[in-house]
């Protein structure tokens, strides 16, 4: 296994679920385009299949609309709806429960990925509402953006062709998962570029520094579970034109 890149994101204040999510699905965001695994960034995207719809909109429900329909489209739009219903999971499981890590692997198999992105959520707080505003959500999606595109450890990695991204979330044995499927064989991969993403705030840091030679959270095994969200968002590549 190649070396394991650390990055760390540091807050100055607590960290709440709800940017917690946001915070993964940034990361997602950027992971796809950034490594590869679509020929246009992630809102780009999105914008290129609301506009071919309305352009099938103004042609009717046809034969001829469906012909217009290109390769790129089909598979940008498959891409869209994945991604979409993850995220839409995502920030549902991160309200209802506390999330300790997630995992987001790039290839085949979990078992030998070409590539995989632990994010640590260690201090995570529940039930903070006051982090919800999107000026704070954006800005800590920036400081996350800024601190994975300056990192040339990150940015020596190799490039990879599109690929399975699979996605795997750590929470607590005890909660009430819906739509994530519990994998309790599940185990960090030793395989492939890795990385470490620790989100963390300076108090977090400093009991960090209190309480060294203690055994982390997740080290705790019997304490956490795996859970792979069901969808698997599937890379393409080439940008070909859009329309008719």
């Amino acid at each position: 296994m190649a070396k394991e890149v650390e990055i760390q994101v540091a807050f100055n204040e607590g960290v709440g679920q709800f940017i917690n999510s946001r915070l993964l699905r940034g990361c997602i965001e950027y992971l796809l385009y950034q490594r590869q695994q679509l020929p246009i960034p992630y809102h780009e995207l999105i914008k290129l299949v609301e506009d071919q719809e309305k352009s099938c909109d103004g042609l009717g429900a046809g034969v001829l609309a469906r012909r217009s329909l290109n390769t790129e489209y089909k598979k940008a739009k498959k891409v869209y709806e994945d991604v979409e219903c993850l995220f839409d999971h995502i920030n549902k499981l991160f309200l209802s429960t506390k999330v300790n890590a997630a995992m987001v692997l790039l290839g085949s198999t979990p078992v030998s990925p070409k590539e995989h992105y632990f994010v640590d959520f260690q201090n995570a707080k529940e039930g903070n509402p006051v982090d919800s505003s999107a000026r704070v959500c954006n800005s800590a999606c920036r400081k996350l953006i800024r601190s994975l595109i300056s990192n040339r450890e990150l940015g020596s990695f190799k490039e990879i062709s599109p690929t399975s991204m699979l996605v795997f979330i750590q929470v607590s044995r005890s909660s009430d998962i819906e739509w994530f499927q519990p994998k309790p064989t599940f185990k960090p991969p030793h395989r492939g570029q890795a990385c470490k993403i620790s989100v963390r705030t300076t108090s977090y840091n400093e009991q960090l520094a209190a309480s060294e030679g203690e055994p982390s959270e997740h080290s705790m095994d019997d304490e956490w579970l795996w859970f792979q969200a069901p969808v698997v968002i599937r890379g393409y590549r080439h940008r070909t034109g859009v329309g008719p």
